[in-house]
């Protein structure tokens, strides 16, 4: 009985996982058309890791919703590299502290931020 549970358990955590990646959308990132493809395959690679780290660390204080959709800001290059430099601020200090966030995962967060598409005003 464990073992037909078990079975069940894994195929259903299988499906869910397939399902999921289906319906999630690739970003298409911004980069400079004067950098050589890659490169942007590199950064790429980055920016997606940054994704998941900003969604796991900043979205849920960052993030809003405009009619069902959800909207990342757009950050300017001055508020990314306050990020960066962790400027004192208490929710930040506690959220994003080095213990929580290390410097290279900040870097790829501030990679994603800085290469995601725009928001359409």
């Amino acid at each position: 009985m464990r073992k037909y549970f078990r079975i069940v358990v894994a195929v259903f955590v299988s499906v869910l996982l397939i399902n999921s990646c289906k319906t999630q959308k690739k970003v298409v990132y911004e980069f400079p058309e004067a950098m050589s493809k890659p490169i942007q395959e590199q950064y790429a690679v980055m920016c997606e890791k940054g994704r998941v780290l900003y969604d796991l660390n900043c979205a849920g204080c960052h993030n809003k919703k405009v009619k069902g959709k959800t909207i990342i800001p757009d950050f300017t290059e001055e508020e990314l590299g306050a990020y960066s430099i962790r400027m004192a601020n208490a929710v930040h200090e506690e959220n994003v502290s080095e213990a929580r966030v290390s410097a290279e995962e900040l870097n790829l967060i501030t990679y994603f931020l800085t290469y995601k598409p725009r928001n359409k005003k």
